[in-house]
């Protein structure tokens, strides 16, 4: 939750992804946000974040989202982290957000 952010505001939060599997997760990108969230600085993981393509078994990284309302109201969306993790092919990892 972003919280309340008066609009024009920004407002950041920092996820960690996390691998708890036995082999890397690999493809690693980002989806699934529209605006007003973003990936801080337009791009995964977002600037200041810590994943790459990669990330190895028990490890974790960091993925950056901003909010920046331009109008009021409640506005409610996912964030997505698509992989690939060695066994079943492609996968998704997902996480509702909101401002």
């Amino acid at each position: 939750n972003f919280g309340s952010v008066a609009s024009g505001g920004v407002a950041e939060k920092t996820f960690t992804v996390s691998n708890g599997g036995g082999v890397s997760a690999t493809s690693l990108s980002g989806a699934g946000i529209a605006a007003p969230f973003t990936f801080k600085g337009g791009t995964f993981p977002g600037t200041g974040g810590t994943c790459t393509a990669t990330l190895t078994a028990s490890s974790n990284c960091t993925v950056v989202v901003s909010f920046s309302p331009s109008s009021a109201g409640l506005v409610n969306d996912t964030l997505e982290i698509s992989y690939n993790n060695g066994i079943a092919g492609g996968q998704i990892a997902s996480r509702d957000v909101q401002g």
